[in-house]
């Protein structure tokens, strides 16, 4: 028998992030407090939960009937719960988080539209990438691209397809050397698939340079070091400032954006507005990247 809500909402945790370690930065404690937990729970129930792999954890068959029993039982709980909350209004902030180089240079330069069609609402913002445990969070929204598995107990919908090119400092597109160097991010490591092929149609690459996010390849990009591919959105406002250019132009890239909840946004007032303001001005940005040329 389990004595324990906690242990229930960690298994859950753990079994959403597929890592021991993930669980335990979205729970604020150690990994090996989850570890632990986990391990009591195992013992409690007298069956192993997970298969522990090299950086992963694997649910075991009697870990996925647990886990739908446990996410069904929270979900339950959850709802239960917020008949003792107050209603939403607009007046509360909606807490938004957004992938870091999107919401550096395209999300927070256009906060000022923003608030100005919605005066009323208050966003606060997170710069962060990946999974979201809407349940340990006090998260409303996040804007992800995906590149991940997100759960059928996500309500999603789809805002923008990603649209990438080749961009360099003016200097470095319009110099006679026919060397290049490549700038790659290791966050996104098959963003140079489509265009690879054609970088080295026009120039021949002497160097390729790796960065840990796409923010700092696109840093480098400005500084001349090299040729790198960004999203239209990560780029547009540097195009425009005349500090990239792209040569080639743009294509999408096959992945997508989309809008994550809890739940199914059409009951806040709030989340609706953000998404229909979000949409607009992703395809503004995505019908105009090079303005003026």
């Amino acid at each position: 028998m389990i004595r324990s809500l906690d242990a229930l909402r960690v298994f859950v945790t753990v079994a959403r992030a597929h890592s021991m370690t993930a669980a335990a930065d979205r729970l604020f404690v150690t990994p090996g407090a989850v570890s632990k937990r986990i391990r009591d729970l195992e013992r409690e129930l007298g069956t192993p939960l997970f298969d522990r792999e090299h950086h992963a954890v694997r649910l075991t068959p009697k870990g996925v009937e647990l886990y739908r029993v446990s996410q069904n039982l929270l979900d339950t709980l959850s709802s239960a719960l917020t008949t003792f909350e107050q209603p939403v209004t607009a007046d509360k902030p909606l807490v938004v988080s957004c992938e870091p180089t999107i919401a550096m240079q395209w999300l927070i330069p256009r906060l000022p539209d923003f608030y100005a069609q919605h005066p009323r609402i208050t966003l606060h913002l997170f710069a962060s990438g990946g999974p979201v445990d809407f349940q340990a969070s006090a998260i409303d929204l996040a804007l992800r691209r995906d590149d991940f598995e997100w759960g059928p107990e996500v309500f999603a919908c789809r805002v923008a397809d990603e649209i990438t090119g080749i961009v360099a400092s003016p200097a470095m597109v319009h110099s006679t050397s026919a060397a290049r160097t490549m700038l790659h991010t290791t966050s996104r490591p098959s963003a140079w698939r489509p265009w690879r092929a054609r970088l080295q149609q026009t120039w021949t690459v002497d160097r390729e340079l790796e960065f840990e996010h796409f923010y700092l390849s696109l840093q480098a990009a400005r500084a001349g070091l090299g040729v790198a591919v960004g999203s239209v959105y990560m780029v547009a406002d540097q195009i425009s400032a005349g500090e990239l250019e792209a040569p080639m132009g743009f294509i999408a890239d096959g992945s997508s954006y989309w809008l994550l909840s809890a739940a199914p946004i059409d009951s806040d007032e709030r989340k609706i507005a953000f998404h229909h303001w979000l949409v607009a001005a992703l395809r503004q940005t995505a019908d105009n990247p090079m303005p003026g040329a």
